[in-house]
């Protein structure tokens, strides 16, 4: 019997809190993670998320996770203070012990304007690889697909494996910093051994 990863037991947690089916309101009459009675029901997000590429010659798609923040729960946060992100790797030959990472694909899901900072490809041994360092704002409600092309073969260590981190972080809506942090995410990607 397979034992479930931390991402997957995260995952289904999230699945079971309504945080991932849907990433809006639940209705129109109960607003963004709120139930009728005003009681949140969104859990906290996780901040990272690993996923797993099959050791092959050719090119593969290997889909992430949504991860992200979610603050709506917190008294002093007003209502959409929350984030959610997941990627697509696209990938090439990928071997035990590489990597080549052809263009990394983000979906950014905000309700509130978002500040997409810097962005950082790491291999296994914690060397950077790969970075972007400009960012853009994405207005509010809108989903919105980026593509990062990096072209790099990249190596995972022993037991590590090679990581994309994004920074972002919420528009203030006049109230308390920790409501809309800067945040990293972290996206693990591991071969399939």
């Amino acid at each position: 019997m397979r034992t479930p990863t931390t991402a997957a037991l995260t995952v289904t947690a999230a699945l079971l809190a309504g945080t991932v089916a849907a990433a809006g309101p639940a209705s129109a009459s109960e607003g963004p993670g709120k139930a009728a009675d005003g009681v949140s029901v969104r859990a906290e997000m996780p901040q990272s998320t690993t996923s797993k590429a099959k050791v092959k010659n050719g090119s593969q798609k290997v889909y992430s996770a949504n991860i992200g923040y979610n603050r709506e729960s917190w008294n002093e946060c007003k209502p959409h203070a929350s984030t959610m992100e997941k990627v697509v790797w696209n990938l090439g030959k990928v071997t035990r012990k590489s990597a080549r990472v052809k263009s990394i694909k983000v979906r950014y899901y905000n309700e509130r304007e978002l500040h997409v900072g810097s962005a950082y490809l790491d291999d296994g041994y914690k060397h950077e690889r790969w970075r972007k360092a400009n960012g853009w704002y994405i207005p509010k409600g809108v989903e919105e697909w980026r593509t990062y092309k990096i072209n790099k073969t990249v190596k995972f260590s022993k037991n590590k494996p090679l990581h994309f981190m994004l920074h972002v972080q919420l528009a203030g809506a006049n109230e308390p910093t920790w409501c809309h942090p800067k945040a990293k995410l972290w996206f693990y990607l591991k071969p399939n051994r």
